[in-house]
């Protein structure tokens, strides 16, 4: 058995990253236990591994679970029935991470080294960790952040004084209401 060593990079602004060991015999599910335990997250979210090229782009889909999303006649191999050495095409292989597919974290995972196994260690184990992992739960007051700008029909409670503006509108002005619009007895008698 090789002993692979991955570097795992969070997509997130903190860069932080882990450097993982792990047995070319042991599976994408334990791969994906260890780098869900180094960078603390304990939810038990959907995730995914695509097996990736020099450019970073999406291959083969290594899942979690089978959600039904194959073509059909298709049965796609899971992380449990998937060997590290499965995957390992050259020696800068890489893999994207996918955890939680409504937060999509996403995680770069690169190969950066292969040795023979240390006597008497339990992979796989974590023998770097540099940054400060983001909150799992972090991404969750970004879901709407930026969709809908604060309510345009909000009233606040606080007092407002009006003053003639720059194009000549008159607040005071008995043809408009409040919201500066007219109403509809203003319209003509072809609007009735």
């Amino acid at each position: 058995m090789r002993i692979y060593r991955f570097r795992v990079l969070i997509d997130h602004p903190s860069e932080a990253f882990r450097d993982i060991e792990i047995g070319s015999e042991q599976s994408f599910l334990d791969l994906h236990k260890a780098i869900k335990g180094s960078f603390a997250f304990i939810g038990q979210e959907m995730a995914c591994f695509y097996v990736s090229d020099e450019e970073w782009g999406k291959g083969p889909e290594i899942p979690l679970a089978d959600l039904g999303f194959a073509e059909e006649g298709e049965v796609p191999a899971l992380m449990e029935q998937v060997y590290i050495s499965d995957h390992i095409r050259s020696t800068s292989q890489r893999f994207i991470y996918a955890y939680d597919f409504l937060h999509m974290w996403m995680f770069m995972v690169e190969l950066i080294g292969a040795e023979d196994p240390e006597p008497d260690v339990t992979y796989p184990r974590v023998v770097m960790s540099m940054g400060a992992a983001p909150d799992e739960h972090s991404k969750e007051d970004d879901l709407s952040a930026g969709i809908l700008p604060d309510d345009p029909y909000a009233m606040d409670d606080e007092e407002h004084h009006y003053e003639d503006d720059d194009e000549g509108h008159d607040p005071d002005d008995e043809d408009h209401n409040e919201f500066g619009h007219g109403s509809i007895d203003d319209l003509g008698e072809e609007f009735r």
